[in-house]
């Protein structure tokens, strides 16, 4: 099994014609790694934008990249097939890349080229992101960057062309490198079959319809915090500023309450975020 370690810069464009953003590629990196992750080969190569020719500033400043540099490029998919016969085998290898954002930049280009998401070197993909912080026992809430990763395994990110693909793709080498173990990988290695895109292009969402059928009665209700008993509703169930609100007063002993709820649909579960205030006057 090889590593391929990639990396991509892209500029958001936007699509008149369908009316969205496009986060169009613009530079391809990767460096290639035998299984005893040494160094074999690197792919670096510019692409010629086709929804907006020229660069946002942003992007300009960041990357460094130049109008100049992508005028006379190879189109998107000329490109990826060039990557895609650099990688060989593609059965036997496993790409990673220093977060998702890539690969979901990867599923929209491909997408809005061929109108279909599924990348034909993406056999299998770990995240070396979420893999490093695991190893590290980092908390998943607070993700950490390349230049902060490299800072605490005392590697000077200096040293890297940072921003630009192929350079991120040899910081993430050096950084995979320092943590490797076959065993705590193995579980971050995902086979990408119809189900990892479905997930994948998943888009989590607000539910805003009280009568969804994910929303249950139970998170609807309302217990005295004195009388532990059932409270009663004295106002329907509103929904505003992503969440859900309704109003409460314990039949015991009078005490109004009010109740936030917002509910996220996620691809596999409802996350859902729960407060209770005390009132010590009734809110209109």
């Amino acid at each position: 099994m090889q590593f391929v370690i990639l990396d991509l810069e892209w500029n958001t464009a936007f699509d008149k014609q369908g009316h969205r953003y496009v986060s169009e590629i613009i530079e391809f990196g990767a460096v290639k790694l035998n299984e005893d992750l040494e160094l074999v080969d690197s792919f670096s190569s510019f692409v010629k934008p086709q929804i907006e020719r020229r660069l946002h500033s942003r992007v300009k400043k960041l990357t460094h990249i130049t109008n100049e540099d992508i005028k006379d490029a190879a189109g998107f998919l000329n490109v990826a097939d060039n990557f895609t016969r650099w990688i060989g085998d593609v059965d036997n290898t496993v790409i990673l890349s220093w977060g998702d954002m890539d690969v979901r930049a990867l599923t929209e280009n491909y997408r809005y080229f061929l109108d279909d998401p599924y990348v034909p070197f993406l056999k299998y993909y770990a995240d070396a992101q979420a893999y490093f912080m695991k190893l590290k026992e980092l908390p998943a809430s607070q993700q950490i960057g390349l230049s902060n990763a490299a800072e605490l395994i005392k590697i000077n990110a200096e040293q890297f062309e940072h921003h630009r693909a192929l350079g991120d793709c040899e910081m993430t080498a050096v950084i995979f490198r320092s943590v490797y173990d076959e065993d705590e990988l193995t579980p971050f290695i995902k086979i990408c079959n119809e189900e990892y895109y479905k997930r994948l292009l998943f888009r989590p969402y607000i539910i805003k319809d009280i009568h969804s059928p994910y929303v249950e009665e139970e998170v609807l209700s309302c217990k005295c915090m004195n009388c532990h008993i059932p409270c009663q509703t004295t106002s329907d169930w509103k929904f505003a500023n992503s969440s859900f609100r309704a109003f409460f007063v314990c039949p015991e002993c009078g005490q109004k309450y009010r109740a936030n709820v917002q509910m996220r649909r996620l691809y596999s579960q409802i996350n859902t975020k729960k407060t209770v205030t005390l009132l010590e006057e009734p809110e209109e």
